[in-house]
């Protein structure tokens, strides 16, 4: 008893003794610039989660622990700042707005500069707003985060190519994709195969994980800088950088899978015959013996007494389609002394598509290192280091896959009774057996790509630098194409093989002075100015042969048979000069003008160089008196510019009278023309005024950013046709123009900042109008292209429905009348698929540990044909339909309904155009849709768990991609740009990971 009276005793005292030892300290926290309260600020226990919040008017009182010595306090938009204890009882804190979001620094052409003086329209993407979306292509991880910019996945592909358009399509026959530059590198881009695989993206082998931020430079005065290459606006990608201190290691790991996002419904074998059978009743008659025939076909096969009842059903789609799973991993390593930085990686992907046999893989390395020699010498090194292998599909029409899965009749055995392919279908107009196709004919590509860039900055006086710049983009890209002699196609050629071997080689010199001064504390000048010389060639081989002694020897040198064998070459050089003059008046009044002068190989003789300027300026209204007594107004900057860019990306030769060789004549190599050229033909210009309104409010809680864009396109590069008596019958040249305008808008806001709760979104969206404001000289109208009408706008049929009383497609004249055969003159001209609208939605919420981020994407107003419409509606007894068919076609007088009556060949009396013709109105579809386009969950292992791994931070992470669509198109998806016939159908994906940092 004594004893436990001991024990008793000895806890009261340590709980005394504990109770002791706590010190209250109490305070109010204010704003230093107001002295006003402010309610619901942080104050935390250095090195703890003992903390508390201020009242609403800014009071705290906090129990501090025994060996506190520390306390930290913040606010949103304040810095944060901490106080010694000290054994004071009273701790009142003025805390201080915080300028970092001002002050954040964003590339430009040729340098950086702050955010606060930026007066063009320029959008940034942090590394980690890119790394929470589980996919294999950063471009893909950046839709829906910048407004102006409409990011589309042409297929969803593994590894494919993706389209990016910023603020409108500017041109008809150049390209429309913005000028990246990596690391200062200007980097070949885009689908750069020969055309045996469906897509090669020369940017398939970036690493997503290695890029520090993206920044977008989106008007004429931004991205003039870089004059004849910059219409389509500049993407710079930064890649990470190492910091002076302990070598810091990094290891990321996922797995995930992902299956096909959508479906098309179609028939089954029972609904497929009957329909079938139906159609050939309409257009022979129920005594007609080409019905009957068909009819006692389809009893023979024992599918029942109607002739469809017990007709079978192999699910192709099923069948085609699986379950890809993918794998990701990466190290880095960074870290350096005072002199010497570096930051390194190795990255493994490992993507297995959704279609049967098809994947990607991708080997990465990045080596970037940063030297100072001495005060006034440093060197920097970039260099990313690729190997991608691929493994694809056919995308041409019956060989497509996808479209296979769908046309293929239903009732088309897979395999035979011995658990073979069957190579030859029974039925229908698609009768290759699509899986033994994906399965034995093989698309292959490796990609390889080394990109370095290499940088001496000399320091030659205060404020005064001298960069030399050499930069090498080199890409080699393999494909081999063989078709197995197994297979239908290939038994006709006893197996065939293509192979292409493709190498883009692209030297970069530039020679940058740079000098920034500060004038008193008002005054502040910035000046720069360069040469740039770009030599790009592309050399390769193609080569094709036919028969092959076994199909286990696919190979170009085992064919019997030569077809063909070329060695093609092409070339392009650039030389520039550019400056930059800027100049800030107390930090209120900014302007800034730039001028390139740019020489081209691309153009005719007497147009070969151009001439690009641009002027820009802002006005930092928050700066001036009269704002001082609205505190609710952090930042307000009105800004304004004009600049020209152009568009050099077409053909090399183009300008040029060409020839090419045709073999022998007369028993002599001869040469033949095959384009007639044009010496005057030049670029195009782009003349872009853009006014913007930027604001940060409510200490920085709110921002947001406003801009107001007109782009007028001149010069159109386009083959205009000439008179045939010439020899040829289109010529280059440069005609008529486009304007593109819109609307952008950024916003900004953290809803909720707590001491553990945090919630902040970001909502962008743009209003875009694209038209055509000129063509050749008095014509309104020339090919596809109308004056008044946007770039992608079509001619179509218009159509009116079914006609109740006897089942025929109807379609309307140009006076609206009803019409069965519509001619010509009656097509309308309908919208094209780039979208009106469109933007992103992104919200980012954390507590504790845990945060969850998710992005949804929309767009609206564009139309697209959906192609395989034309083909499931088709009546021919050759191909299965689309599903909702079977219940909604026109059967009896009286019925209003949108399919016609079912007549074999779509073969209705008075001339009328078949219900599924192409180019009318009826195949044509909005694209309108809202995408849950992203969503990762993370939790950060508290520190106690993880400190005896020696571990300084570790992560789990779920993430979802493609998750959710919205949307009335039916086609697989509607993001997909133009025609659907070659889709690879784009994926939902889940992948699990885990994040380490030691």
């Amino acid at each position: 008893m004594r004893k436990k009276l001991k024990i008793l005793i000895l806890l009261a005292w340590c709980g005394l003794g504990a109770i002791q030892a706590q010190t209250v300290v109490k305070g109010i926290v204010t704003e230093e610039e107001n002295g006003e309260p402010i309610p619901f600020a942080s104050i935390v226990v250095k090195g703890t989660t003992i903390g508390t919040a201020t009242d609403m008017d800014g009071n705290y009182s906090l129990e501090t622990p025994a060996g506190a010595t520390v306390l930290q306090f913040s606010y949103l938009g304040m810095q944060t700042r901490e106080e010694t204890i000290n054994g004071r009882a009273v701790i009142n804190v003025a805390l201080r707005p915080d300028q970092r979001l001002l002050d954040e620094v964003v590339v430009i052409g040729y340098g950086s500069e702050k955010m606060k003086n930026i007066s063009g329209a320029v959008s940034n993407i942090r590394n980690e707003e890119l790394t929470k979306a589980s996919v294999e292509n950063f471009q893909k991880a950046m839709q829906g985060k910048a407004a102006g910019v409409q990011i589309t996945s042409a297929s969803g592909l593994p590894g494919g190519a993706v389209d990016i358009l910023i603020r409108g399509r500017g041109s008809l026959n150049a390209s429309t994709a913005p000028l990246y530059i990596i690391d200062g590198v200007q980097v070949t881009t885009g689908d750069q195969g020969s055309g045996i695989l469906t897509s090669t993206d020369a940017l398939g082998g970036l690493n997503m994980d290695d890029i520090e931020s993206i920044d977008i430079l989106k008007d004429g005065a931004s991205a003039s800088i870089y004059g004849a290459q910059a219409a389509n606006g500049v993407i710079f990608i930064t890649t990470k950088k190492g910091a002076a201190g302990k070598t810091k290691f990094s290891f990321k790991s996922s797995v995930g899978f992902q299956n096909v996002a959508r479906q098309i419904p179609t028939m089954t074998g029972p609904q497929f015959a009957e329909l079938t059978l139906l159609s050939y009743k309409n257009l022979y008659g129920e005594n007609g013996k080409l019905y009957l025939d068909k009819l006692a076909d389809y009893q023979g096969r024992g599918w029942g007494s109607d002739g469809f009842s017990n007709a079978p059903t192999y699910d192709w789609f099923d069948a085609v389609f699986r379950t890809g799973v993918n794998q990701d991993y990466q190290l880095s390593m960074s870290g350096g002394s005072d002199k010497t930085t570096f930051f390194s990686s190795v990255g493994y992907t490992d993507d297995n598509g959704t279609m049967e046999f098809t994947w990607f893989k991708r080997i990465s390395a990045r080596l970037n290192v940063t030297h100072k020699i001495n005060k006034w010498l440093e060197f920097s090194t970039h260099n990313n280091f690729s190997t991608v292998r691929q493994r694809q599909t056919s995308s041409i029409n019956t060989s497509n896959p996808a479209r296979s899965a769908m046309l293929i009749q239903p009732t088309n055995r897979i395999y035979d009774e011995n658990g073979n392919y069957i190579s030859n279908l029974e039925d229908g107009y698609y009768e290759h057996n699509i899986l033994q196709v994906l399965d034995l004919n093989q698309y292959l590509g490796t990609t390889n790509k080394w990109t370095t860039g290499n940088d001496l900055t000399f320091t030659i006086l205060p404020g005064l630098t001298f960069k030399s710049s050499l930069g090498v983009d080199y890409l080699e890209i393999f494909e081999h194409l063989s078709i197995d002699p197994r297979t239908r196609l290939g038994a006709a050629t006893n197996g065939s093989v293509e192979e292409s071997n493709r190498r883009t080689t692209r030297l970069q010199n530039e020679e940058v002075f740079n000098y920034q001064h500060a004038f008193g504390e008002n005054h502040r000048l910035n000046a720069m100015a360069g040469f740039s010389y770009v030599q790009s060639e592309t050399n390769g081989f193609y080569g094709a042969g036919e028969g092959v002694s076994s199909p286990d020897v696919l190979t170009l040198g085992a064919t019997a048979i030569p077809i063909s064998v070329d060695a093609p070459y092409t070339a392009w050089k650039t030389v520039s000069l550019f400056g930059r003059l800027g100049y800030t008046y107390q930090d209120k009044y900014i302007l800034s003008a730039t001028v390139r002068r740019d020489g081209s190989s691309r153009f005719g003789a007497n147009n070969r160089f151009g001439t690009f300027p641009s002027v820009s300026g802002a006005w930092r209204i928050s700066g001036e008196k009269f704002m001082q007594n609205l505190t609710f107004v952090n930042d307000l900057k009105l800004k304004a510019s004009y600049g020209v860019t152009g568009n050099s990306e077409i053909g090399n030769f183009i300008s040029r009278r060409l020839y090419q060789g045709q073999g022998a004549y007369n028993g002599q190599a001869a040469l033949s023309p095959i384009a007639i050229g044009n010496e005057d033909l030049t670029w195009e210009e782009s003349h872009s005024v853009n006014v913007g309104l930027a604001a940060m409010l409510f200490k920085n809680r709110l921002s947001f950013d406003v801009d107001y864009y007109v782009t007028n396109t001149r010069n159109l590069l386009y083959n205009r046709p000439i008179p045939s008596t010439t020899g040829f019958t289109v010529m280059p040249s440069n005609m008529g123009g486009i304007r593109n305008s819109g609307v952008e808008v950024t916003i900004n806001t953290e809803n909720v900042k707590t001491e553990k709760f945090n919630w902040s979104s970001n909502l962008n969206f743009s209003f875009t109008k694209n038209e055509v404001t000129s063509l050749i000289e008095g014509l309104d109208v020339v090919g596809n292209y109308k004056v008044g009408e946007s770039v992608t706008s079509e001619q179509v049929y218009q159509w009116a429905g079914v006609n109740p009383s006897d089942g025929r497609p109807m379609y309307y004249d140009r006076d609206g009348y009803i019409t069965y055969a519509p001619r010509p003159e009656d097509r309308i001209w309908i919208p094209g698929v780039d979208p009106k609208f469109f933007g992103g939605f992104t919200n980012n919420l954390s507590y504790a540990g845990l945060e969850l981020s998710f992005t949804f994407q929309f767009q609206e107003g564009g139309i697209s044909q959906w192609t395989d419409k034309i083909a499931l509606l088709y009546f021919d007894g050759d191909a299965n339909l689309y599903r909702p068919m079977y219940y909604e076609h026109w059967n009896q007088p009286g019925d209003y309904t949108w399919i016609a009556k079912p007549i074999l060949g779509s073969l209705y009396p008075g001339d009328a155009l078949p219900m599924a013709t192409d180019f009318t109105t009826l195949t044509y579809e909005k694209t309108d849709f809202i995408k849950l386009k992203m969503v990762s969950l993370n939790y950060t292992l508290p520190h106690q768990w993880i400190s005896p791994l020696r571990l300084n931070s570790a992560q789990v992470y779920i993430q979802g991609y493609n998750l959710w669509t919205t949307t009335t198109y039916p086609g697989y998806d509607p993001e997909f740009v133009g025609y659907d016939t070659r889709t690879y159908p784009q994926s939902r994906s889940f992948s699990f990971g885990l994040k380490l940092d030691f």
